[in-house]
């Protein structure tokens, strides 16, 4: 198997079920209010509008951020939220795969059938 089969492979997982793809749509939705208020509104306050997309793809966006400190600007933040909105919509879809297999198997024929 070539890296791009497994590379689709993975993203199968992440977009090939209700619950994935819902996921992916709540990081989205969060992820654009973040950043349109970064790139339209000015307050003098913070806002909350990034804790959101920071839980919802916790923990690889938490490494992200922390890794790539340096970077003045908010790119290591957005990547993360990208990177990590799709390592968890994979792994909620192999969780969803899992189960929908594991309720497969134990159905059984009826007697006599």
């Amino acid at each position: 198997m070539n890296a791009t089969n497994r590379f689709r492979a993975a993203l199968a997982l992440a977009v090939n079920n209700w619950v994935s793809r819902a996921y992916l749509a709540a990081v989205a939705l969060t992820a654009g209010f973040a950043l349109y208020e970064d790139l339209f509104v000015s307050q003098a306050d913070a806002s909350m509008s990034y804790v959101a997309p920071m839980l919802l793809t916790a923990p690889l966006n938490m490494l992200f951020t922390m890794a790539l400190a340096w970077i003045p600007t908010d790119a290591p933040f957005y990547l993360g939220i990208v990177i990590g909105g799709l390592v968890n919509a994979a792994v909620i879809g192999a969780a969803v795969r899992a189960i929908g297999r594991r309720r497969m198997s134990s159905v059984r024929p009826a007697p006599g059938a």
